[in-house]
């Protein structure tokens, strides 16, 4: 499945999130977000609760020290995104473009349920590296040439995802689904597998990336 249209409307049409969070004492809940940020704008230090962000145009912006618990986003662009330290509790993530986006610069949710929930994402040369992603449910995404060297990814589910060029290198990837998933080719060897589950096309890819000859 391919991921769905991001949103793309500048950040004039629907005013500031700075703007809209102002006054409200650097918390808010239960809001519908349509505003975003600027290139090289900086939200910095809120804490939204149960927000659905619809739309959003956050690209090149910084969300420095902010906590975002149970909210969804929906059609953002949130490509090259600076996530600064925020914390992201049991948020959801669909229809959003977020390309190049280095996901460990967030600070670790110790309570969230999955890490990370990607639905139709478009999350080209993402970085997870070293980050802790166990549980987490990355479906139907593009994560071309994502990086996920060293990362905990037990559990995670790659279901439907492109996964071509992504860096699977010291990965613990104890039982991932990749059925469905697409593009990858990495050295089992080099990676935790144990109970990894793959599909006939997968398998193949595997295997040749430890120089087996399959005919």
């Amino acid at each position: 499945a391919r991921p769905g249209p991001a949103a793309r409307r500048a950040v004039s049409d629907s005013g500031s999130l700075v703007e809209r969070l102002s006054g409200l004492d650097g918390y808010a809940a239960d809001l519908t977000i349509t505003e975003g940020l600027a290139p090289g704008e900086v939200l910095e230090g809120v804490e939204l609760e149960g927000c659905r962000f619809d739309g959003s145009v956050m690209e090149g912006a910084a969300l420095r020290g902010c906590t975002f618990t149970d909210c969804v986003f929906t059609g953002c662009n949130l490509s090259r995104v600076d996530l600064d330290a925020s914390r992201l509790v049991d948020c959801r993530f669909v229809d959003c473009k977020a390309l190049a986006v280095v996901w460990t610069r967030a600070a670790a949710a110790a309570l969230s349920a999955r890490p990370w929930d990607f639905e139709r994402c478009r999350l080209d040369l993402a970085s997870f590296q070293e980050g802790e992603l166990a549980g987490s449910r990355m479906v139907d995404c593009s994560l071309r040439e994502a990086d996920f060297a060293g990362a905990a990814c037990r559990a995670v589910d790659f279901a439907g995802s492109d996964l071509a060029g992504a860096v699977f290198v010291g990965t613990d990837l104890r039982g991932a689904g990749l059925v469905g998933a697409s593009g990858y080719a990495f050295d089992p060897s080099r990676n935790r597998v144990q109970g990894m589950k793959v599909d006939d096309t997968g398998a193949t890819g595997l295997l040749r990336a430890m120089g087996i000859l399959v005919e």
